[in-house]
């Protein structure tokens, strides 16, 4: 089986690590690896050793996203630009705080913004710019982009949860008290610790407000859920063809013991207070065993990102080459139809993204997107399908290739 959209980022030693933990709860809310996780985040997944930089961290990426919004003190139905063709995560923290989201259009071969709809976008009301690294590709007119932001004098919060390309980083560091990065540690994530996100900034007066917040550590029993989620999703992987792995599956979601990664509450385009609490410290023990290995998870993705790209888009798409991408993005026509001739023979890939902002299930009335605004983005979530990067041998990642060119020479 290869599945994208369960667990693409837990292996044996991940597994393990959450398991001891389960018999240490001493260490589950409070401990030394918070600050140590910061420090490595800086060294290892952003690159930056030298920096005053400060990281604040959260439960969630969406949590991270409210608190900063709050903390810049805009007013009530100021707008925040945000691109089409995103999740539901990055856009109900801005209603939630009575702002107004302003959706803008993106450009195929990045799946990120387009400057010329983003400028067209810009209002007196205009106040933030989230701008999105999809997939772990950096936008191809990023500079652009921010001279956009510069000369308008908006707040820039730009969102690399999805992955950075490390050998340019150093040179797009934080410049301004205006520019904060946006980090997501969920399951789907660059970096798993099934939960988690944090703000990188170099402001002062914003991490101070950041770091002053009066939240809670999640509940012990959470704690003890989440524990359970990366040893349950490795045993569910490796076992699932033999079918021990459906049945350990089902029943885990029958007892709930794998907490969902969007609530029901968010599936109806409400925001979810439950997310809302300090990052514990046995996430961070989590996050840590996985920041250790980053480096290597990064080349491997490198490497079975560049072999995709030569079998399926050899003349095309030069943005994606040398990217260490979480999922490797491609455009077909039929994508429904395909996507279930490879179910049924044991591939799931994922469908990032099949709304404008996702997932399917969100009214998007509720969080003011109006259809026929972003064309492009509309077109490409229609087409769009995404194939492993993570925890994928290159003989499988050809076996993968095989069946899906076979597939797609079907007529369906």
């Amino acid at each position: 089986m290869i599945n994208l959209n369960f667990a693409p980022n837990e292996t044996f030693s991940d597994a393990l690590t959450s398991f001891l933990l389960l018999f240490q709860p001493w260490r589950w809310k409070k401990g030394e690896e918070l600050e140590k996780v910061k420090k490595e985040i800086l060294k290892n997944y952003l690159n930056v050793t030298n920096y005053k930089l400060h990281i604040t961290l959260f439960f969630s990426g969406r949590s991270a996203i409210y608190h900063l919004l709050k903390s810049l003190n805009l007013k009530e139905k100021d707008e925040v630009l945000v691109q089409a063709f995103t999740c539901e995560a990055v856009v109900l923290p801005i209603l939630a705080l009575k702002l107004k989201p302003v959706f803008f259009d993106i450009e195929k071969k990045s799946f990120s913004a387009n400057p010329i709809d983003l400028e067209k976008k810009i209002s007196e009301k205009s106040k933030v710019v989230i701008l999105q690294h999809t997939f772990g590709i950096i936008p191809s007119q990023r500079e652009k982009i921010l001279s956009i932001i510069k000369k308008n004098k908006l707040v820039l919060i730009e969102d690399i949860a999805h992955g950075i390309k490390n050998s340019n980083f150093k040179t797009k560091i934080l410049k301004t008290k205006n520019h904060f990065y946006l980090l997501s540690f969920g399951r789907s994530k660059s970096l798993s610790s099934v939960f988690g996100g944090a703000v990188v900034t170099k402001n002062k007066e914003i991490a101070r407000k950041l770091d002053s917040l009066n939240l809670t550590y999640p509940s012990h029993s959470l704690i003890f859920k989440l524990l359970l989620y990366k040893p349950i999703a490795f045993l569910v992987k490796v076992s699932y063809n033999i079918y021990l792995g459906r049945i350990l599956h089902f029943f885990s979601q029958k007892l709930h013991l794998l907490i969902s990664e969007i609530t029901s509450k968010e599936k109806k385009g409400e925001y979810d207070n439950f997310f809302d609490k300090k990052y514990p410290n046995a996430l961070a023990i989590l996050l840590l065993n996985q920041l250790k290995r980053f480096g290597k998870i990064q080349r491997e993705r490198k490497k079975i990102t560049n072999f995709y790209l030569k079998k399926l888009l050899p003349n095309n798409q030069s943005l994606i080459t040398n990217n260490a991408l979480i999922r490797f993005p491609l455009l077909i026509k039929n994508r429904d139809k395909i996507w279930l001739n490879l179910a049924k023979k044991g591939i799931f890939l994922g469908r990032w993204y099949d709304n404008p902002i996702a997932p399917k299930e969100l009214p998007l009335d509720r969080v003011g997107y109006r259809w026929k605004s972003c064309p492009v983005a509309e077109e490409v979530c229609k087409k769009i399908i995404n194939l492993p990067t993570t925890n994928i041998k290159l003989k499988e990642a050809k076996k993968l290739i095989n069946t899906l060119n076979d597939v797609l020479k079907t007529k369906l």
